[in-house]
């Protein structure tokens, strides 16, 4: 039933981004949410049998990756403008400990989407961003945001073993409680 559900909304969502109720709209959207729905199996339990995502959380995950959006924003826009000012860029290595590869793509994209931040390199053992920073005030200041948006991004859709595993790695803060 919820997979008859996530059809009509997303037959729905596609006709209204169309703007045309029409009958050739309506069966495109038709063969795109199904598309959807058998490619990305959406809803699908991890494999702990609880669900990877948290709306509270992603919303919180979405918020902050708002604000560093607008702040990286303003920075590289002073940088910009102080022409005269020095910058001190380079590239940084930061571990990463409850991601699985989809979290780590989810990360890697956010910072990349942040101005003045550009994930270069993943590599899997031991799991490590590599990523090009434009103005470098601080290199732990740096490990610390991308600790925080792993963080955020485990909490909103990590299993409960990626959770687990952010909280046994005793190096760094542990995430809020659920």
């Amino acid at each position: 039933m919820s997979r008859m559900i996530r059809l009509c909304w997303l037959v729905a969502l596609w006709v209204a981004l169309w703007g045309d109720f029409s009958a050739a709209n309506i069966i495109g959207g038709l063969v795109v949410a199904l598309a959807v729905i058998i490619l990305f199996r959406s809803g699908r339990s991890s494999g702990s049998g609880e669900r990877a995502f948290r709306p509270l959380k992603a919303a919180k995950f979405a918020a902050y990756f708002a604000y560093k959006l607008v702040e990286a924003s303003i920075v590289v826009a002073v940088l910009t403008v102080a022409w005269r000012r020095q910058t001190h860029s380079g590239i940084v290595a930061v571990p990463l400990y409850g991601c699985s590869d989809t979290l780590v793509t989810l990360i890697a994209g956010a910072i990349s989407l942040t101005p003045g931040t550009l994930t270069l390199d993943v590599r899997r053992d031991p799991l490590t961003l590599y990523i090009h920073v434009l103005h470098i005030n601080d290199v732990e200041e740096v490990h610390q945001e991308v600790r925080r948006l792993e963080i955020l991004a485990v909490e909103a859709f990590g299993t409960r073993d990626a959770l687990a595993r952010l909280i046994g790695n005793d190096s760094r803060p542990e995430p809020e409680a659920k």
